[in-house]
């Protein structure tokens, strides 16, 4: 997914789920959201888009509609290609990534 860009890593002890963090460096969610999956050690790959070059920006946010029919918001969580939360939802993204019912 998105393989023209090239994410920053973030290695943890869990390893199990395939984790993309897209934020904002200006967005405190963001950054809460970051702390929660480094806190809980999960590997994930991430990307700040106000630092990327604005066209790429466009692209990924075209093919991020297209794929998941719905606008980019931050911070976005996508798990395994295909479950997508939006926003720090502290109980949700524990439900999704912690549970292992």
């Amino acid at each position: 997914m998105f393989d023209y860009i090239e994410f920053e890593s973030a290695d943890g002890e869990k390893k199990e789920k395939d984790i993309i963090l897209l934020g904002l460096t200006t967005c405190s969610f963001c950054r809460k959201g970051k702390e929660f999956l480094d806190q809980n050690g999960f590997s994930y790959r991430y990307l700040y888009l106000d630092k990327i070059d604005p066209d790429i920006k466009k692209r990924m946010k075209a093919d991020f509609t297209d794929t998941f029919d719905r606008r980019l918001s931050y911070p976005t969580l996508i798990v395994d290609e295909k479950e997508i939360l939006t926003g720090f939802i502290r109980i949700a993204w524990e439900k999704e990534l912690l549970d292992e019912a």
